[in-house]
């Protein structure tokens, strides 16, 4: 069982926890990526290279079915995105530099969330498309539901060897949380665990600390794992 802690350090009573259960039952659906993945991207293919040929065919006054084949590769290549960052989640981690503002930015247009306070932050180092995803679980947690706005505060500090980033959004959005929020918070827990971060959850949202790349004087920081 994943459990994560309160902004006392203590474990969380707001939220449910990810079970054992309920996590194998996510995790037999993620064994199905990979082949689903080589399936689907082989079937992408074929449907471009049909499109392409249509393309060729349609005459220049075929104004309809060139808005048409048009339209199909628009939601083509969209498709072919959406397809490429799952991808990209399924794979086994692989540390990489992006910066903190960068990542959070990414993370709130995935999962429509706006971050209302702009963050200042150098780089940190993780596994992106786990992180991003992790982040975007947190952000959809503490903005709530649309009629609330999708808005979240965000403020970042620097402590040690590396980032506090405090995410905050309305209270009515921690009153009324989905029924899967501790499996959100429970897969989002163990990736940012994995990064040698931490997850924290507050009244109005939650605590996040990941270590920096570099700190901001420029100095390596510590590594707190090997």
């Amino acid at each position: 069982m994943i459990e994560h802690q309160d902004e006392a350090g203590q474990a969380c009573t707001r939220h449910g926890t990810l079970s054992e259960q309920r996590m194998m039952e996510l995790a037999t659906l993620g064994s199905r990526m990979p082949a689903f993945h080589h399936d689907a991207a082989s079937k992408l293919q074929s449907l471009m290279m049909a499109l392409d040929e249509i393309s060729e065919l349609a005459s220049g006054d075929a104004s309809d079915m060139r808005s048409s084949i048009d339209t199909a590769h628009s939601a083509l290549r969209e498709l072919n995105q959406l397809l490429t960052a799952n991808r990209a989640l399924a794979k086994a981690p692989q540390p990489s530099r992006i910066a903190l503002p960068e990542l959070l930015q990414r993370a709130a247009e995935s999962t429509g969330v706006r971050i209302r306070t702009p963050i200042t932050a150098k780089d940190v180092r993780a596994h992106i498309p786990a992180l991003r995803h992790a982040l975007a679980l947190l952000l959809d947690l503490t903005a709530g539901p649309s009629h609330l706005g999708r808005v979240v505060d965000a403020t970042c500090e620097f402590e040690g060897d590396r980032y506090v980033l405090r995410l905050s959004g309305p209270p009515e959005a921690q009153a009324k949380l989905p029924v899967n929020a501790g499996e959100s918070i429970g897969i989002a827990t163990f990736v940012i665990d994995r990064e040698d971060g931490t997850v924290r959850c507050t009244p109005t949202g939650f605590v996040v600390t990941l270590p920096a790349a570099i700190a901001p004087t420029g100095a390596m920081p510590a590594l707190s794992k090997p």
